[in-house]
């Protein structure tokens, strides 16, 4: 008996080491990425972490034609386009992390938030970022699909089968 004791107390002993002074919150703008901030918003509010947002942008080198007929016209060719596009892109990302930072600020009480915008594939930029800027955890939210089998959007997939830290995957 002593030794199943022993083994629960050195087990529940480890639940102090466990820290979360560095929050990785991707956010597309999406229902799903608003829960999984307000998840990591608690997190900080118990560990007194930071938060950052990172909202990743798909290069405009790998948009199709097809995806901005409405920017191209005979004074503004197709590079010109996908130019204005990332603009656009950007100016609104920036907009709605700044919401979030604001949100969290003042409802959550948390002064501690940031955000960046990054380009690239959201995949591959997360798992950068979060290894890189040594994040203690990454909390995001996934889409599912309904059915008897519930799967994780691919961008939750991804970062978890190639990520070495912590994923909190917040998915209703």
């Amino acid at each position: 008996m002593t030794t199943g004791t022993t083994t629960t107390t050195q087990s529940i002993a480890n639940f102090s080491s466990v820290s979360y002074k560095k929050i990785l919150v991707p956010h597309d703008g999406s229902q799903m990425s608003d829960k999984a901030l307000a998840h990591a918003a608690y997190i900080s509010k118990i560990s007194g972490g930071q938060i950052d947002l990172v909202h990743v942008l798909e290069h405009t080198k790998d948009i199709p034609p097809s995806t901005i007929l409405a920017l191209i016209s005979p004074d503004r060719p197709l590079d010109k386009a996908k130019e204005d596009l990332k603009i656009i892109a950007e100016a609104e990302a920036r907009k709605m992390l700044e919401e979030k930072v604001n949100l969290c600020k003042e409802e959550g009480k948390i002064d501690q938030v940031s955000y960046k915008i990054e380009t690239g594939k959201p995949v591959h930029e997360i798992v950068r970022i979060a290894e890189e800027s040594d994040y203690d955890i990454v909390v995001m939210g996934s889409s599912r699909i309904s059915s008897t089998i519930r799967l994780l959007g691919s961008t939750a997939k991804g970062v978890i089968d190639s990520i070495q830290k912590p994923v909190l995957i917040h998915d209703f």
